[in-house]
């Protein structure tokens, strides 16, 4: 079967692929690698120095890692030294047997500060008011509120940044959605049919318009199949029927890098361990053919 590939959305925060041929494991593998396993950057060590606010260190340490922060060129520049977020991830270890060496740790790391005072006016403290030592690695939203502090409140803190995966948490996935949905086709039995219009009445997206009284669906493949139409139709004259072998991928992303990135970098990634998964095979083999000839 041909397969066949079409973009139907793509700005700087979703991307939507049509796809027709490719099997639904592998567009599923792509959709959990966005979420799992695409690496990003995000505050993982918070040292507070100061703290009048109202809140505990821990919730605003909460709070700090996860603002998004911009990773785009910077993710790129750590695969160009050879930084695996794994590594980066030994580097948070409380164990001192699993950390690498400090040379090692001090390049996972980027330095960030926030600190904020209210004198004689209540303060709000905004993701804004980071300050980054890294001119790529930034807050992608300027307006997220971190906390708000009473007059003759204070608070001082140093931030640590690094890489790492939605494995290890969520603060580190650098999409926010990223689903598989089925296309499918509206099909109507005239001989049922009413022509009441109760179909577009209900429709949450607003597909259906009734045309010399006959329902008919605008655009097919912005149906999400929720079915709507069909539970509400009072002579069950439609039928909602998925293709075959034809789905669009959809990714969200939080900002941290683009889209297409992260579909192209979770392409990269399950390419690389598909890889490596043959040659073990193949050595495996190989190993086995050796020992039967002997």
């Amino acid at each position: 079967m041909s397969m066949e590939l079409k973009i139907l959305r793509l700005d700087d925060r979703v991307i939507e692929l049509r796809t027709k041929g490719f099997p639904l494991p592998l567009l599923n593998l792509i959709r959990r690698y966005a979420l799992a396993k695409v690496p990003s950057i995000a505050v993982d060590e918070v040292v507070v120095i100061v703290n009048t606010s109202i809140l505990f260190d821990e919730v605003l340490a909460h709070r700090l890692a996860m603002v998004p922060l911009r990773s785009e060129e910077a993710i790129q520049r750590f695969k160009a030294m050879g930084i695996d977020p794994e590594i980066c991830e030994k580097c948070s270890s409380a164990s001192e047997e699993e950390k690498p060496p400090e040379d090692v740790c001090k390049k996972c790391f980027i330095y960030m500060r926030l600190e904020a005072e209210a004198l004689d006016r209540e303060l709000t403290v905004y993701s804004g008011d980071i300050v980054s030592d890294d001119k790529d690695v930034e807050p992608v939203y300027k307006n997220i509120p971190i906390v708000v502090l009473a007059p003759g409140q204070k608070i001082l803190l140093e931030l640590r940044a690094r890489p790492g995966r939605g494995l290890e948490h969520a603060k580190w996935s650098p999409a926010t959605v990223a689903v598989v949905r089925y296309l499918v086709d509206f099909q109507l039995i005239e001989d049922l049919c009413t022509h009441c219009g109760k179909c577009a009445e209900v429709c949450p997206r607003g597909l259906i318009e009734i045309v010399n009284g006959v329902p008919r669906v605008k655009n097919p493949d912005e149906c999400i199949a929720c079915k709507q139409c069909v539970m509400n139709c009072p002579t069950k004259a439609i039928e909602i029927v998925p293709r075959q072998d034809e789905y669009v991928l959809m990714i969200e992303s939080s900002g941290v890098m683009r889209p297409s990135t992260i579909v192209r970098e979770s392409l990269e990634i399950l390419l690389k361990e598909l890889d490596q998964i043959s040659q073990k095979v193949s050595k495996w083999v190989s190993e086995k053919r050796v020992g039967e000839a002997r």
